[in-house]
């Protein structure tokens, strides 16, 4: 982790990033298990971020991307790793220790433009507005250019991602009941959009929901 921590800061230098973050895998235990969703296992190991006060051009996502794939290619599946250049659309923006990012990518009768726009107006409201245990909420809208010029400079196999939702929670506990409540019918009432199917069902008019993915983990040193 010490050297993966270096290199993250080394990458985030090449960027001319403001801040760089990791996110530790969370595993949880079977008392964290629900009789739904419950609280999912984390696909990935280790997720890290680096905050860009202006958007990069193409080269310089593929330079910076590149060399620090290179550098950690021993620790590294390339086949079952992502990448993605999105920008922070703020809901509700309260750091906490549990963080839990989830790719998203559109349903193929969608343009990202069109997903962008229906999940800011329709989902992303309903998120925000509703389980209290949920404490903060982010929508990172990709960038399409970027993002597939960053894939294809890498060769990540693990898709190209149209966004990320990312909610912080306190704690496991407080995981538990929010997860449980996005499958429950009911879930999106008073929402832009009626789903009677619940908060699931309607970011699945959206989001191709047949292979989901997540980052589970916590933030050492958050730094924003």
């Amino acid at each position: 982790m010490t050297r993966i921590r270096g290199e993250i800061d080394a990458w985030g230098k090449d960027l001319g990033a403001s801040a760089t973050e990791v996110i530790v895998g969370y595993a949880p235990e079977a008392s964290e298990r629900g009789p739904h969703e419950g609280i999912p296992e984390s696909d990935y190991d280790v997720a890290v971020e680096a905050v860009l006060a202006d958007r990069p051009d193409r080269a310089s996502v593929a330079q910076a991307l590149t060399g620090f794939v290179e550098r950690l290619a021993p620790l590294v599946s390339a086949e079952g790793s992502l990448v993605a250049v999105a920008r922070e659309k703020l809901f509700d923006d309260r750091r906490a220790r549990l963080k839990y990012l989830h790719p998203l990518i559109r349903q193929p009768h969608l343009s990202h433009d069109e997903f962008i726009e229906n999940w800011e107006k329709n989902v992303g409201p309903v998120v925000a507005g509703h389980h209290p245990t949920r404490v903060g909420y982010v929508a990172l809208q990709c960038d399409e250019e970027l993002t597939t010029a960053a894939t294809e400079a890498v060769r990540f196999g693990g898709g190209v991602s149209d966004g990320f939702g990312v909610e912080w929670f306190r704690s496991a506990a407080d995981m538990l009941p929010a997860f449980e409540w996005a499958v429950s019918p009911g879930s999106a009432d008073g929402g832009p959009v009626s789903e009677p199917g619940g908060l699931l069902a309607l970011l699945g008019r959206y989001a191709d929901l047949s292979t989901p993915t997540a980052i589970l983990g916590t933030e050492p040193k958050p730094t924003h």
